[in-house]
C-alpha cells in the first residue's frame, strides 16, 4: 500500500493532542506520529483542517436489525415480542441489505471497527466488506425458542468462525445469544471451541427479567454467577448489557479482567434499566460501550458517549461520575481491548492499524472551537469529513467511497418491504 501522510490542525495521539501534527501510514499501518514541522516525506499527503482521532469503536450491535426502525414505538420487550416474531423470516439476501445500511451508518458517523451479533453472519460480513468497515463477527448461536434455533446452531457456528479467520478486516468470536437460550451444556461446548480457536466470546448477559427468571430457576443464580462457575470468565468475554446481574453478579464482573461489559446507553434507557457502568469501573471492572439496536436508535457512537456520560450523571447522582473524556476511552482504547483488538486498532499510536477519522471544525456545531478532544466527543455525521479503515479512504467529504450510499438505502428499503410481507405485517 502507497505511503501517505495526514497533516492535521489537531492529532488526537494516544499520548495527547498535538497541535499541528502529522501520522504516516505504510501498508496500512501508522508509522510515525508527531509535530509536522518534523514528520518525515511520504509519497503523498492530505491535509485536515479539523481534527484527525481514532475511528470509534462499537463493542455491540446488530447490523441486520436496521429494519426495526419501520416498527414505531416499542410496545413489549423488543428482544421477545418485536424482534423475534420477524425475525423467523430472515434470509441471507436480507441481512446483507439492512447491514451494508448500518455498515455505511455506523462509518459516516466516525465508527470504524463494529462487533455484530447476528444470524447469517456472512451476509453481514459481505456488507461490511463492500462497505469498507471493519467488523467483529459471531453468527448468532440459539438452542431454544429464538429464531433460527436447534442443534445444528452451535456447530453451524463454529464453521463460520473457521471460515471468517484470515479475512481481511473481519475478525472472528463465538456468539451465543445468551445463557438461557443456550444452556450450560452447549456453553461449555462454545468455551472449548473459543480456547481452541483463540477466538473471544460475545453474548448477552442479565438483559432482562425473563432471563434472570430462567436462570434462577435452572440453577439457582443469576445468568453471571452461572457462566462464572461454567468458566467462562477464563476466557475473553464481551458481556453485553448486564443491567440485571445482581449486586453478587457485578462482583465477578468487576474481579474479572477478561471480561467486559457492554453498556448500551439509549437502549437501556428505553428499557428503563441501565447498567450502573460508573460503579462498575469504579470497582475495577471493564466497561466498554456500544448501541445494540431499537426503534428510534441511531449506529452513531459518539451520541452514545454523551448519552453514558449524562445518564450515568443522574443515575449515579454525580455529575462526575462518568466523564466525557472516560467515556470516549471506553469507545475506543477499552473496546479494542474488549474484542481482542487492542494490539490493532483503538487509538493514533505507531504500530496500530490507520483507523482514522478527520473532524472538520468550520460547522456552526463546533464553533467556537477551543479543546480538540471535546469536539471530537461532540461530533456526529455533520462533522465527520474523510475515513480511514486499515489505511483505506472508505469516507471523502461526508460520503462514501467504496459504496453508492442511495443505493445501500434503495436496498434496505427494498427489503424492510420484503420482510414485513414475508413475516406478514
Amino acid at each position: 500500500m502507497t505511503d501517505f501522510r495526514v497533516d492535521a490542525d489537531w492529532v488526537l495521539a494516544a499520548d495527547g493532542p498535538i497541535a499541528d501534527g502529522s501520522v504516516v501510514v505504510t501498508n496500512g499501518a501508522i508509522s510515525w506520529v508527531g509535530l509536522t514541522e518534523c514528520a518525515p516525506l511520504a509519497e503523498r499527503t492530505e491535509t485536515v483542517h479539523g481534527v484527525l482521532a481514532p475511528g470509534l469503536i462499537d463493542a455491540h450491535t446488530h447490523l441486520g436489525l436496521s429494519w426495526a426502525r419501520a416498527l414505531g414505538p416499542i410496545e413489549g420487550h423488543p428482544v421477545y415480542d418485536l424482534f423475534w416474531p420477524l425475525e423467523q423470516s430472515l434470509t441471507p439476501d436480507l441481512v446483507d441489505a439492512f447491514a451494508a445500511a448500518s455498515a455505511a451508518e455506523a462509518l459516516l458517523s466516525g465508527t470504524t471497527c463494529v462487533a455484530d451479533h447476528y444470524f447469517f453472519a456472512e451476509a453481514s460480513v459481505a456488507a461490511t466488506t463492500r462497505v469498507g468497515i471493519r467488523s467483529v463477527v459471531g453468527e448468532t448461536i440459539v438452542v431454544t425458542e429464538a429464531p433460527h434455533s436447534g442443534p445444528d446452531s452451535m456447530p453451524n457456528a463454529v464453521a463460520v468462525a473457521e471460515r471468517l479467520g484470515g479475512l481481511d478486516l473481519v475478525h472472528p468470536v463465538l456468539a451465543p445469544h445468551a445463557l438461557d437460550t443456550v444452556g450450560d451444556e452447549v456453553m461449555r461446548e462454545i468455551i472449548a471451541e473459543a480456547e481452541r480457536l483463540d477466538v473471544p466470546v460475545h453474548l448477552h448477559v442479565a438483559q432482562s427479567e425473563r432471563e434472570i427468571a430462567t436462570l434462577m430457576e435452572r440453577s439457582g443464580v443469576g445468568p453471571v454467577e452461572r457462566l462464572h462457575d461454567l468458566g467462562l470468565f477464563e476466557r475473553r468475554v464481551v458481556a453485553a448489557h448486564c443491567m440485571y446481574a445482581s449486586a453478587e453478579g457485578l462482583a465477578l464482573l468487576a474481579a474479572a479482567d477478561t471480561v467486559a461489559a457492554i453498556y448500551c446507553p439509549t437502549v437501556h434507557a428505553h428499557l428503563g434499566r441501565t447498567l450502573r457502568a460508573a460503579e462498575l469501573r469504579a470497582a475495577g471492572g471493564n466497561v466498554g460501550l456500544g448501541t445494540d439496536a431499537v426503534p428510534m436508535q441511531r449506529r452513531d457512537l459518539g451520541a452514545e458517549v454523551r448519552a453514558a456520560s449524562a445518564l450515568q450523571a443522574v443515575l449515579t447522582e454525580d455529575a462526575d461520575a462518568l466523564p466525557i473524556a472516560v467515556a470516549m476511552e471506553m469507545a475506543t482504547v477499552v473496546n479494542a481491548e474488549a474484542l481482542g483488538l487492542g494490539g490493532v486498532t483503538g487509538a493514533i499510536e505507531v504500530g496500530l492499524r490507520a483507523d482514522l477519522v478527520a473532524h472538520r471544525t468550520d460547522r456552526a456545531v463546533a464553533a467556537p472551537f477551543a479543546d480538540p478532544a471535546a469536539l471530537v466527543a461532540m461530533s456526529g455525521p455533520d462533522l465527520v469529513d474523510r475515513v480511514w479503515v486499515d489505511g483505506r479512504l472508505v469516507v471523502a467529504d461526508g460520503e462514501l467511497v467504496r459504496a453508492d450510499q442511495r443505493a445501500v438505502v434503495a436496498a434496505a428499503n427494498t427489503a424492510r418491504a420484503e420482510l414485513f410481507e414475508r413475516a406478514g405485517r
